[in-house]
């Protein structure tokens, strides 16, 4: 009898379900789609409260216990920004590079980031310069990142994202002009094919001069993409080909413990840089990506990449700087160099949301495997006739041998393999506390094929393991307070192949410890987040001073310091972004010496106590959009301030780049969303003198004289 009740209550409880699912079956097939759109006034997109790339999901910014920077397209746009370098001046605790004159390089607190840049989550470490065309916005996490991403990952790493298609109908087509022979031309035109297919093309063309002597810039770019999304599955199909022209350029050479003072546009290179001194790199990434809701609480993506790059590089740099003569000279040397890349990436991860009554776990489990081959050949000469010496203050140039026909110094192909497990849980305790834990464990293969006669093959597998783990207090919905520690390793051949030297050596391993606070702020239209942190590198490989022509690897470098950041509204029409960064960045333990290509400077000193390079002690940043809608309808004026503390060219510290203030403004009409839009940019408004990035000792980049850019843009 009870059996039988039991039967008939669970009967009836099922025919009730049923019964649901079926109305809300027959509400889903009888009520349309219904699209709420609006126009968003200009600068609202400035103070993003969500980030994917510093916990892999979709995560508000105040429950990440690390410190994350995210430049908006928008403010990317108002600014002018065309590459990575100009959107990194607004990230706090970043030194610029010049990336030998051929690639992208940046230090983020106090570290090397050269290899640590990615696109849509995937290594993207190909050595050449990223343009922002189709790029929607730039994250940068703070300290390791090793636990999601890999290798590298020292002080940070900095991820694009790129432009989707939508099922929302969009285009637009630009024109900027400006001083130093600007010329460039973007679009971008997205179009539902149909309910469940809708395809983007995106594309820039540039024909540019530039503010040094001999120097150009030809672009061409172009990147189509596909999404296919059907009910609860989505597959995105993208391509992005970068093709890049330009002059190569290292700068001016350092001078008795500062920056020659010479013209910031005066040239050290080729007499005819054109046909001599050059670099031309090729870029083409293809990428399919597969979503599928599993259901409410899990979701399966699986992302795959391939790339190819090659890079053409013929150069006349200096290689010595004789500072000690009367006259003082710089000697040049002439080479070559060709890389040509290829590789491929796969990532398959699971997020999964688990409750337990009020407690709440958000897991992502992730595979990644992947290959790279690269194969390079390096071909510098210092003996006749492959180079000349002349005046540093009043150089006369010269037309070496554009092929340098001695033997060369590298020619093979390194071979890197990458399999990782990694798993993440952000779970939410009690409505004020939650932790985050992660760990993500590598195995590196490493190959060398030498193609020289010494044919020296190398090779060594590392596996490491990287954790993550942090804790965030959250008081009220407008306060959030965190504590974390995380670490990474650097393999030997992160930054280069393997050698004789290195190939025995484990890989370093940085160690960040990093407390902070996020707070909103008028009512939660801005943000201010504040950091104090402690990044420690370890097994520092240095020239052993026994047998210096091996490494050893005894070394540490030590960064800390603290970082402030505001984004936001702090009246209606009126945005901020604001940032600060103190660092204190110093070689902690070594036992070798140091030199510099200057004669004055020439003397070994010891590596120990030396401030690490490209690390200013003091930066900070301002930019400010005010709308004058209540006077003049559609215009808005901004402005900023960039300031960058001195620092030192290289790690032995005998020259030293003054610090600078740099000032821009910037004026907007903006009537609507559709239609026309203009855009008056003024850069370095008192035209100041500076240095904005460096190489090394005789490779300091003077910062670009003032200049104004004009843009006209048409969206439909």
């Amino acid at each position: 009898m009870k059996t039988s009740t039991r039967l008939r209550a669970i009967a009836s409880a099922c025919a009730v379900v049923a019964g649901v699912k079926s109305q809300i079956a027959l509400a889903q097939q009888q009520l349309p789609d219904v699209n709420v759109t609006a126009e968003r006034a200009h600068g609202d997109d400035y103070a993003p409260a969500n980030t994917t790339t510093g916990l892999k999901i979709d995560a508000p910014l105040r429950d990440v216990p690390q410190t994350v920077n995210v430049i908006p397209q928008e403010l990317i746009r108002d600014q002018g920004a065309r590459s990575l370098q100009d959107v990194m001046k607004n990230i706090p605790g970043v030194g610029l590079a010049t990336g030998d004159g051929q690639r992208d390089a940046f230090v983020i607190r106090g570290f090397t980031a050269l290899y640590d840049i990615f696109l849509d989550g995937v290594r993207d470490d190909a050595q050449y310069y990223r343009d922002l065309y189709n790029i929607d916005r730039i994250e940068v996490i703070k300290g390791p990142a090793a636990v999601l991403y890999g290798r590298g990952s020292s002080g940070g790493l900095i991820n694009r994202i790129t432009k989707k298609p939508t099922f929302t109908p969009s285009g637009e087509i630009g024109v900027t002009m400006g001083s130093h022979y600007l010329r460039r031309t973007d679009f971008n035109i997205n179009q539902p094919v149909s309910d469940t297919v809708a395809i983007r093309l995106d594309g820039a063309l540039e024909d540019s001069g530039g503010y040094r002597d001999q120097g150009y810039l030809k672009n061409r770019d172009l990147s189509p993409s596909l999404l296919w999304k059907d009910g609860n599955q989505s597959l995105l199909l993208q391509f992005d080909y970068q093709h890049q022209d330009r002059s190569i350029d290292f700068g001016v050479p350092g001078y008795r413990g500062a920056p020659a003072s010479v013209s910031p546009s005066l040239y050290y290179g080729a007499r005819n840089a054109a046909a001599n001194d050059y670099t031309v790199s090729d870029m083409r990434a293809s990428t399919a990506q597969y979503k599928l809701r599993i259901d409410q609480d899990t979701a399966l993506t699986n992302t795959l990449r391939y790339y190819q790059y090659t890079l053409d590089r013929n150069h006349t740099r200096i290689m010595s700087v004789n500072d000690l003569l009367a006259t003082p000279t710089v000697t040049l040397g002439r080479g070559n160099i060709r890389r040509n890349e290829h590789g491929w990436f796969n990532q398959t991860e699971l997020t999964h949301d688990l409750h337990f009554g009020d407690v709440t776990h958000k897991v992502l489990v992730g595979l990644e495997v992947g290959e790279q081959n690269k194969y390079q050949l390096i071909n510098n000469s210092t003996a006749a006739p492959y180079v000349y010496t002349t005046s540093l203050f009043a150089p006369v140039l010269k037309d070496l041998p554009f092929t340098v026909q001695t033997a060369p110094q590298t020619r093979g192909v390194a071979t890197q393999d990458t399999a990782a497990v990694y798993a993440q849980s952000l779970s939410s305790w009690t409505s004020s506390i939650k932790t985050l834990v992660g760990l993500r464990f590598d195995r590196f293969g490493q190959k060398y094929d030498d193609q020289l006669p010494s044919n020296r093959d190398l090779q060594r597998t590392d596996n490491a393991v990287s954790p993550r783990f942090g804790v965030v207090w959250q008081p009220n919905n407008w306060q959030s307070y965190y504590a974390s520690f995380s670490k990474s390793f650097q393999p030997s051949s992160e930054s280069a192949p393997l050698a004789a030297n290195n190939a025995q050596l484990a890989p370093e391993k940085t160690r960040n410890l990093e407390i902070g606070s996020k707070t909103e702020l008028f009512d939660g239209r801005a943000s201010f987040t504040a950091a104090l942190y402690q990044l420690t590198r370890t097994d520092i490989k240095v020239t052993d001073p026994v047998n210096t022509s091996n490494l050893i690897p005894v070394g540490e470098q030590q960064s800390k310091g603290v970082e402030l950041s505001f984004t936001g509204e702090v009246t209606p029409g009126w945005q901020i972004i604001a940032g600060y960064s103190y660092m204190n960045a110093k070689v902690t333990k070594a036992v070798g010496t140091v030199n510099s290509p200057l004669a004055s400077a020439a003397a070994q000193t010891p590596l120990q106590g030396k401030t690490l390079a490209q690390a200013p002690r003091h930066t900070a940043s301002l930019w400010t959009l005010k709308s004058l809608d209540q006077w003049l309808p559609g215009i808005q004026v901004g402005g900023g301030l960039t300031y960058r503390g001195a620092n030192y060219a290289s790690i032995d510290n005998a020259v030293r780049i003054p610090g600078f203030v740099t000032t821009d403004l910037a004026a907007y009409y903006h009537p609507a969303q559709k239609g026309w839009n203009l855009a008056l940019n003024l850069k370095n408004l008192f035209d100041k003198r500076y240095y904005i990035s460096s190489n090394n000792d005789i490779g300091i980049l003077p910062g670009a004289p003032r200049s104004v850019e004009l843009s006209a843009r048409y969206a439909f």
